[in-house]
């Protein structure tokens, strides 16, 4: 998987910590394209037509945007973002899931889109969903128990 020169080194690097470890860690997706993001975006549109017919299409795109950016918003277009091993929420629970969470932010990574802050992102729990900021950022958000939303209200007030 491609990913932003930023974000490549720190990610090998915790890749091999993982794996001195005894984790497996795999990028699943990281790089996208604008063609590839809207087709998953369109794909999650339709889905969420099937699943509740009397959706509208203004809510059928409300509906898939909680949970699959639309084409331009992404961080998956930006290469900073890393969806690891699987995107099933199951992934929280496993070593890999559970070794991230805490040792991400070492390496400049965080947990995007947490389960406790779903009211704050507007985007469903995604365990395996990584976005790089940098050691010092990811460190003071993990520090603070803080969002990437809310970090940023931070920064704007310091």
């Amino acid at each position: 998987q491609s990913l932003d020169s930023r974000a490549y080194s720190a990610y090998n690097a915790m890749v091999s910590a993982a794996k001195k470890d005894g984790i497996s860690l795999w990028a699943v997706s990281g790089y996208r394209s604008y063609s590839k993001q809207n087709r998953l975006y369109n794909n999650r549109v339709d889905r969420s037509k099937r699943e509740n017919p009397s959706l509208s299409q203004a809510e059928a795109e409300a509906d898939a945007a909680q949970h699959v950016a639309r084409p331009g918003t992404s961080e998956h277009q930006i290469g900073l973002a890393v969806d690891f091993n699987s995107v099933e929420t199951s992934f929280a629970d496993t070593k890999a899931g559970k070794w991230l969470k805490q040792h991400a932010a070492e390496y400049g990574f965080v947990l995007r889109y947490e389960k406790e802050k779903q009211s704050i992102t507007k985007v469903t729990y995604e365990p395996w969903h990584y976005r790089y900021v940098g050691a010092k950022h990811a460190l003071t958000m993990q520090e603070k128990g803080i969002c990437m939303e809310e970090y940023i209200d931070w920064l704007k007030g310091n």
